[in-house]
């Protein structure tokens, strides 16, 4: 069946608009890195703290919101752990990775509401470390935003010059000694993709970017 018109401009719409990217990283070691890497056996990763701006996201309420961004803390977890640990498995890193499993369980067990997010904003990066039993922890913060758009909004930002809404995903990722809490590594992502990429998706792009410059390599 021939397409009709309508579906030959949204196809030429899509794909017009697919290459429209732009990120900025940027990332801090500490000077003295060195020393602690050399001593340092064990790290654990912790659940991401993850926010979704309700003004882009209307059409879900707050309830619904907070369950979805406490999904993806946890997605976004894994997600960076299955990287470091893909790497580990290849000898890439000088140290060890805790299951994240066991780190949500201890963090669990310690809580007493059995809500992580709180329980940890509530202590020091030393004190996490030192429940979790572990040299230093990974953490990160992710805002989430997700536009709506139709074709026709799409093809208009393009062939008409106007400006479009963008999926724009903030991600921050520290690590964090156990002695004094000291920050030992950040990496700061900003990436705004065009209004036909998933907020989702660009997050765990940047995730995986952020485990190629992890600092613990050999």
């Amino acid at each position: 069946m021939p397409r009709t018109p309508s579906r030959k401009f949204e196809c030429f719409a899509l794909f017009l608009l697919l290459p429209l990217l732009a990120s900025c990283a940027t990332v801090y070691t500490a000077p003295d890195f060195g020393d602690y890497k050399s001593e340092h056996k064990q790290i654990a990763i912790l659940p991401f703290d993850v926010t979704i701006n309700p003004e882009k996201r209307k059409d879900m309420s707050h309830k619904k919101l907070e369950q979805l961004a406490l999904r993806q803390a946890e997605s976004f977890q894994r997600a960076l752990y299955t990287q470091y640990l893909q790497g580990q498995q290849r000898g890439k890193y000088t140290v060890e990775f805790q299951d994240i499993s066991e780190t949500n369980t201890l963090l669990t067990k310690n809580s007493t509401t059995g809500e992580l997010q709180k329980y940890l904003s509530s202590l020091t990066k030393a004190e996490v470390c030192a429940a979790l039993d572990v040299d230093a922890i990974v953490s990160g913060e992710i805002v989430l935003t997700k536009p709506m758009g139709s074709v026709e909004a799409i093809a208009s930002m393009y062939l008409f010059n106007v400006p479009g809404r963008t999926n724009e995903v903030y991600v921050n990722t520290s690590i964090h000694e156990r002695d004094e809490g000291k920050l030992l590594w950040n990496y700061d992502y900003v990436h705004s993709g065009s209004i036909l990429s998933s907020s989702e998706s660009v997050a765990k792009r940047l995730i995986n970017s952020a485990a190629a410059s992890f600092p613990y390599t050999k």
